[in-house]
């Protein structure tokens, strides 16, 4: 085990206090896109970006037990458009807006289908496909 002291800078956690040393070989290319989101995204090193990746991979895949985490792979356009929403203050972050829009548009969906369509399912179930995809 060694010491290591760094300035924290993206990296969710502190490693002021001690950490473990880990050698991984990757192939070229991939050290070539992490060299390219160290320069855009600033980080220090190739190893804080790696740690970050790290971090973020084990938030997503643990996240905690009161949070089921989902994945929603977005258009350039929409990512953009989503970006350019927060940007001009209409939301504190992206996770928030998507959050909102999601918490909406169930609320909108619930009230459409009336009292009746409110039958409680299990996680897993097969839901009817009804109405209009979101937009």
């Amino acid at each position: 085990m060694s010491i290591v002291r760094q300035r924290v800078l993206n990296c969710l956690t502190s490693m002021v206090d001690t950490s473990e040393r880990v050698t991984v070989r990757i192939p070229e290319e991939l050290l070539e896109k992490l060299k390219r989101l160290q320069e855009e995204r600033g980080s220090g090193t190739i190893s804080d970006t790696i740690r970050e990746g790290l971090e973020q991979y084990v938030e997503l895949h643990l996240p905690p037990h009161h949070i089921r985490k989902v994945v929603v792979e977005l258009s350039r356009r929409d990512n953009s458009r989503l970006e350019e929403f927060v940007r001009d203050g209409n939301s504190v972050s992206v996770d928030d807006a998507v959050r909102s829009a999601v918490r909406e548009y169930i609320r909108s969906r619930i009230d459409q289908l009336g009292p009746t369509s409110r039958v409680h399912r299990r996680e897993g179930d097969p839901v009817p496909a009804e109405g209009n995809p979101p937009p």
